[in-house]
């Protein structure tokens, strides 16, 4: 066996085992990092959430006239308002989602939109918040409305 290539080989040995004990001796020197203090957590703010809506709707069907519906006429709006006070499950309730079906020669979905425009000022605390969708009723005569009212769960 060569004697210099015996010599250089534990000449490297030698320096890796005092640089790893040189590493151990400097982070073995050094002060543990802080540990993180907790931050308060922040009471959750009451929020007025509606969870979920019935999965039955109440339905309402009425005939209204057309030119007192686009016109936003109180006859419309009292001709709804007793449709709905016809039906005794929306008593106190609130609406989610309506449904609007309506049944017109230039367009039932115009006349549905348009029969939604009215829902709040047939019964604000029924429809305070609610979300409308506008659909054609097909094979009806014009002026035909139906209304497919979801209700939030109590």
């Amino acid at each position: 066996m060569n004697a210099k290539v015996t010599v250089t080989a534990v000449a490297g040995w030698l320096f890796a085992d005092l640089l790893l004990a040189f590493a151990i001796v400097v982070l073995g020197t050094q002060e543990p990092p802080p540990l993180p203090t907790a931050a308060p957590t922040p009471t959750p703010s009451p929020t007025n959430t509606r969870l979920a809506l019935e999965r039955n709707w109440v339905e309402v069907a009425l005939t209204l006239d057309p030119d007192d519906v686009r016109a936003g006429r109180t006859a419309a709006v009292e001709k709804v308002r007793r449709a709905l006070r016809a039906k005794g499950r929306l008593k106190g309730r609130k609406a989610g989602i309506v449904l609007t079906f309506g049944a017109q020669h230039d367009g039932g979905e115009r006349y549905a939109g348009a029969v939604n425009r009215l829902l709040t000022r047939a019964d604000p605390d029924l429809f305070s918040d609610v979300q409308t969708r506008d659909f054609a009723l097909l094979g009806r005569s014009g002026g035909e409305v139906l209304l497919q009212i979801y209700l939030f769960y109590r």
